[in-house]
């Protein structure tokens, strides 16, 4: 009897791993560009055909399984595969991460901001991947010179706190300048070196988020500012009898907004090409 006993306690042991290893989710995993271009190939070796390229802080999804040792340019490291072309990319040119996604983007209210130059600079799309976030920041109300940039891209780590996002400063960040309303065309490597002071400052600083809510839902304040309750301040931007006056207030906040898997590149894509507003 004591053995019949034992036997089935193992059973139901043996039953209860089964049946969490059955409902235990797999993470997603992902690439995140560190380099100006990244190429994919149609195999793993640096003489195959392209088959795909991808700009600086695409987030794109992999499949770690598939990869292959090699060395490329005097440095080791792993062909994998990606999921967006089903071509091969080199671990040299991007960091890898697992777990979830999700994007938080910038909004900016505006009555009048006559300002000129690089001093506004709103908040810019957040990409939270595993434990990495992206942000591309667009630098409005600026026409870049052939040096500065007028639109930047950093990439840190992060990690959430009850109802606050925590961001480290950028472990790498760039820029791009252009012409003719088109932003991103030259990539800028070095920031340090041809940036001005407030474009450094903003990147180089680490920041917060904090959940806040109003009449409209729920949003996200940066480094625990003052923000306005949202519907009064449309109501305050749209009074007629203060369009001849000079307002030089703005605020600005983040909101959820979803985001599939499969589609983050094309998501990020979107952005990276849309066309910035001068």
């Amino acid at each position: 009897m004591k053995k019949i006993f034992i036997s089935i306690i193992i059973l139901i042991l043996f039953l209860n791993c089964k049946s969490h290893e059955r409902f235990e989710t797999v993470k997603d995993e992902f690439a995140i560009v560190t380099a100006s271009i990244l190429n994919s190939r149609k195999k793993p070796d640096v003489k195959s055909d392209l088959v795909g390229k991808f700009h600086f802080g695409s987030p794109i999804l992999i499949n770690s399984k598939d990869s292959f040792e090699d060395t490329v340019d005097g440095e080791k490291g792993k062909w994998i595969k990606e999921k967006v072309t089903n071509g091969y990319i080199f671990s040299k040119y991007f960091i890898t991460t697992s777990g979830n996604i999700h994007k938080l983007k910038g909004v900016v209210d505006i009555c009048n901001f006559p300002c000129g130059g690089s001093c506004f600079i709103p908040p810019g799309d957040l990409y939270l991947v595993g434990n990495f976030y992206i942000e591309i920041d667009d630098h409005m109300d600026y026409l870049p010179e052939d040096r500065t940039p007028c639109s930047t891209i950093r990439i840190g780590t992060f990690k959430k706190d009850k109802e606050e996002y925590i961001f480290s400063s950028p472990i790498k960040y760039v820029g791009y300048n252009g012409k003719n309303n088109h932003c991103r065309i030259t990539f800028l490597g070095n920031l340090d070196k041809i940036g001005d002071k407030i474009i450094l400052d903003h990147l180089k600083k680490p920041f917060n988020l904090k959940r806040m809510s109003d009449s409209k839902g729920t949003y996200y304040i940066i480094n625990n500012k003052m923000i306005y309750d949202r519907s009064r301040y449309h109501e305050y931007c749209s009074e007629q009898s203060l369009h001849d006056k000079v307002i030089e207030i703005f605020d600005s906040y983040y909101v959820d907004e979803k985001i599939d898997t499969n589609n983050l590149f094309s998501n990020y894509s979107n952005k990276f090409n849309e066309k910035i507003s001068e």
